[in-house]
């Protein structure tokens, strides 16, 4: 893939997260979906939840054209009666919009600007800031994943 375009760019990037983001999910365990070590860290089901909230907002909502209705706080309530999968396919679909609004936008839409929460930025800055916000919670979740059950999630098995 010619990464010389921010579309391409952007697409790669996505790319490498799914590929953590799968392994990551293969190592969850039911049990720990809706655990939290303590208040001020969000379980894996809510990393999940909030994951594919943001990355709707600020790619697909954004590049889409689409109003946002996004409910933030709900994100962050634990619901039990949530499965992994249905977080994890929510997630994957979400991604998959993304990547296919992202490699059909017009490189003149990227420099238009976008208002979101309460910043304002352009449209490219609010797909890089979603792509460095899931990834920021991927950390997370490998964290979690790690505490619950020590173990390697093999992100770079050629690198030991």
């Amino acid at each position: 893939m010619d990464k010389t375009t921010p579309n391409n760019a952007l697409i790669g990037r996505l790319e490498e997260f799914e590929r953590l983001l799968q392994l990551s999910l293969k190592k969850i365990e039911t049990e720990w979906l809706w655990t939290s070590p303590n208040t001020q860290i969000p379980c894996l089901g809510v990393q999940l939840a909030h994951m594919e909230g943001n990355l709707r907002q600020y790619i697909v909502t954004n590049l889409g054209h689409q109003k946002d209705l996004r409910q933030r706080t709900l994100e962050f309530t634990v619901r039990p009666e949530i499965s992994l999968q249905q977080l994890s396919e929510g997630l994957l679909q979400t991604l998959a919009q993304a990547k296919n609004l992202i490699e059909h936008v017009p490189s003149r839409v990227w420099s238009e600007v976008y208002h979101v929460q309460t910043f304002s930025m352009t449209r490219l800055e609010a797909c890089i800031h979603a792509i460095e916000h899931l990834n920021y919670h991927l950390g997370q979740m490998a964290l979690l994943i790690k505490l619950f059950h020590p173990q390697d999630l093999d992100f770079y098995p050629e690198i030991k």
